[in-house]
């Protein structure tokens, strides 16, 4: 089986989900992120696309602006929300890379932050 080259994940990126739940009758929007307050996110590799890149995600209707590199884990998903360097991302998709269950390539695109009434944190 061919190995994928070694990266360093040297960066913090924060993932989240939203939510929206009644609450004493009024609708709130939740945003749960997937680490405990204390990890204060997870470790990852990030770097912007190449312009070859972006042109490649245009071709197949995306406007996928950023590349991240995680842990395997379960959780993450094509609904969840990045947060690095300030700026917030949707992850448009996800490369489990042959399926070995050791790494996930995220694409993301680079959108607004959505906004929220509560913040939660859950354990990774």
């Amino acid at each position: 089986m061919k190995q994928r080259p070694r990266i360093q994940k040297d960066k913090k990126i924060a993932v989240f989900k939203t939510a929206v739940r009644s609450v004493w009758g009024y609708e709130k929007v939740f945003k749960t992120y997937l680490q405990a307050q204390e990890q204060a996110g997870l470790w990852a590799y990030a770097r912007h696309l190449s312009g070859a890149e972006q042109l490649q995600a245009r071709q197949k209707q995306s406007n996928e602006t950023a590349k991240f590199v995680v842990s395997f884990s379960p959780k993450i998903t094509t609904d969840l929300y990045i947060e690095f360097n300030g700026t917030t991302y949707k992850v448009a998709s996800i490369d489990p890379y042959e399926y070995n269950k050791t790494d996930l390539e995220i694409r993301a695109e680079e959108i607004s932050p959505p906004t929220f009434d509560e913040v939660e944190y859950e354990e990774y």
